[in-house]
């Protein structure tokens, strides 16, 4: 998660860095708490990321987003913590950010 966050970081303006950055914070704290407020404040988050890909009718980028939304939901429910970038989120990185 957090070379995701880096990734994210030094991203271009395509999807807002803001966004995306927001989105690996706020997913990194459901993840960790499980939460339900955590969680639901990523999935607010992915909803402002989803609305942009559609609106710019960028529907790889809002498949991602739904791979990095089904990951974070799963993380968080289960005992299991991945500490690295898995593909669903590394791959909504490169869509996004185009």
């Amino acid at each position: 998660m957090r070379l995701l966050v880096l990734g994210v970081l030094l991203l271009g303006s395509a999807a807002s860095a803001q966004d995306l950055s927001g989105f690996a914070q706020q997913a990194q704290r459901c993840r960790d708490t499980g939460g339900a407020a955590a969680c639901r404040a990523a999935l607010d988050q992915s909803h402002r990321l989803k609305n942009w890909a559609e609106a710019r009718k960028l529907w790889r980028c809002y498949t991602a987003v739904l791979g990095a939304e089904a990951e974070m939901i799963a993380a968080s429910s289960t005992s299991r913590q991945p500490q690295t970038a898995t593909e669903a989120w590394q791959e909504m990185r490169m869509t996004c950010a185009r």
